[in-house]
């Protein structure tokens, strides 16, 4: 599956230029995010899709706990990656359309802590986590780790979880990834949860190379 490219809007996404390179079934290395001129100028704004607009003030909003339908077996923890704002004292989530801004990182607690330290990355190159979105189909993906000479950082693989949630943002809102029941969760279109609203909470593994992102949306209070 490739991205499709939008009609209209200024500073929209350019899904044509990454098809079949970049998108929710390929692997998309940090550095194809954060160095391409295209993205890293681009401004994420409802211009280009309303399901993508910022959240602005959240001061009086709450945040909800998405119930992905992904079986937890490895549930005492111990391959578990967590994401806080490294500004906010009892941060439990970070927004993910702030990891997808120009230095995105910098919003992160730890964000140049390396990332799972004693996978042999000479054996697994790729770990493949899934978005299990409540009432719909389950989409997997591959997260390019690096390599034993530079693996990732906390920052590197949040970068890489955003934009995959976005391209699934997308497509929903594009009608390409349709709803089949549990219609409280819709994802884009007019009354539909937007990406600005979505915060990670943890990453984790569900076993082998298989991972989950528990993730939490705002909603007003």
């Amino acid at each position: 599956m490739s991205y499709s490219q939008q009609n209209s809007g200024h500073g929209r996404f350019p899904y044509a230029m990454y098809n079949n390179t970049l998108g929710i079934h390929q692997v998309v290395h940090p550095h194809q995010i954060s160095d391409h001129p295209s993205f890293v100028n681009m401004p994420i704004s409802s211009a280009s899709n309303p399901s993508i607009q910022y959240s602005g003030n959240t001061s009086h909003s709450v945040e909800k706990f998405v119930p992905m339908n992904i079986p937890q077996y490895n549930k005492d923890g111990s391959s578990t990656v967590m994401f806080q704002v490294n500004t906010e004292r009892n941060s439990l989530s970070i927004p993910l359309e702030k990891c997808l801004q120009p230095n995105g990182g910098a919003h992160l607690k730890d964000a140049q802590e390396i990332m799972f330290p004693t996978v042999d990355r000479t054996q697994v190159q790729t770990f493949n986590p899934v978005i299990a979105w409540p009432g719909y189909d389950t989409v997997e993906f591959p997260i390019d780790i690096g390599t034993n000479e530079k693996p990732i950082t906390r920052a590197d693989l949040v970068r890489q979880i955003a934009y995959h949630f976005f391209g699934f943002f997308i497509q929903c809102d594009n009608g390409h990834l349709t709803q089949r029941s549990l219609f409280q969760w819709k994802v884009g279109g007019r009354d539909g949860y937007k990406f600005h609203q979505i915060r990670l909470s943890t990453f984790w593994n569900i076993e082998g190379t298989s991972w989950a992102a528990s993730v939490r949306v705002l909603e007003n209070a």
